[in-house]
């Protein structure tokens, strides 16, 4: 299922790459924006500033970032 949300990520623009842990990791287009979606297991946690706020199945977070790229 997470193959879905990083194949939609990339054509939606964001970046892309694997963390320390080998767990996948959504980063905005923008540096100036502060937020990341960090893979854990399959679950994704939204982190604002580094600090987490929600955890996401991979509907939700397709959901965020479809949101994210009308802007």
């Amino acid at each position: 299922m997470s193959d879905i949300l990083i194949t939609k990520a990339k054509y939606w623009g964001f970046i892309c790459q694997h963390d320390d842990s080998n767990f996948w990791l959504i980063l905005p287009q923008q540096a100036n924006q502060r937020w990341k979606l960090q893979q854990a297991e399959d679950r994704w946690i939204l982190s604002v500033g580094d600090v987490p706020q929600i955890s996401l199945n991979t509907e939700e977070a397709i959901a965020f970032l479809l949101k994210l790229s009308e802007y």
